[in-house]
């Protein structure tokens, strides 16, 4: 009995510290960290062709200090809601890819207003 709430206590332990990983995340519907780096490094930085500091503040992830990160946030959820449009209309989802195409900025970029 004493090592079955020992080893409940470690798992316990365990997943809710998975869950605490994830600080200020308000657009991708990740529920752990390694999702999110999965989607970041296999998605978002090729298409962009950007490492995390682009972004990121490499000593705390969950920051918006970097203007990059607080567009980049703006970004995904036009796609997101892009492709909510998109598959109403029975089309294939789109990606950064579509305008970035692997560069930091668009090379045509959108008109200003």
């Amino acid at each position: 009995m004493k090592h079955i709430i020992i080893i409940t206590a470690i798992l316990s332990g365990f997943l809710m510290g998975q869950k605490s990983q994830l600080k200020n995340v308000k657009v991708l519907p990740f529920k752990t960290k390694r999702e999110i780096v999965t989607f970041m490094k296999t998605i978002v930085a090729p298409e962009l062709g950007v490492k995390c500091n682009f972004c990121h503040n490499m000593n705390d992830y969950s920051s918006d200090e970097k203007d990059n990160k607080i567009v980049a946030r703006e970004m995904m959820d036009m796609v997101q809601q892009s492709n909510k449009t998109m598959n109403e209309l029975n089309f294939h989802e789109i990606s950064c890819w579509v305008c970035h195409q692997g560069n930091k900025h668009p090379e045509h970029p959108p008109k200003e207003k």
